[in-house]
């Protein structure tokens, strides 16, 4: 992914909870070639938001991969994720 200029990202997403969900599925290999590419190469050089959060959760992601090793219960890993996606939707 290409450094977006960031002085011509729009500070805010108006369709935060749609592009939380959609980044989940890119992350965990769900979307189509078609939303991934849409969504990395267009959206995300465009809003400052969804770039923020996609870093933010392929950070939260390898720290989680790092320290748990395969060890955390599939439970605790969906509840963090559903927290995290619940605080940067307000």
């Amino acid at each position: 992914m290409n450094m977006p200029d960031m002085n011509k990202m729009k500070q805010d997403c108006p369709n935060k909870q749609e592009c939380l969900q959609l980044l989940q599925s890119i992350l965990d290999g769900e979307a189509t070639a078609a939303q991934k590419e849409t969504f990395m190469k267009q959206h995300l050089q465009e809003c400052m938001t969804c770039y923020q959060n996609y870093h933010l959760e392929v950070a939260i992601r390898g720290l989680l991969k790092q320290k748990c090793s395969n060890e955390a219960p599939e439970e605790l890993i969906n509840s963090i994720k559903e927290k995290v996606i619940k605080n940067l939707g307000q």
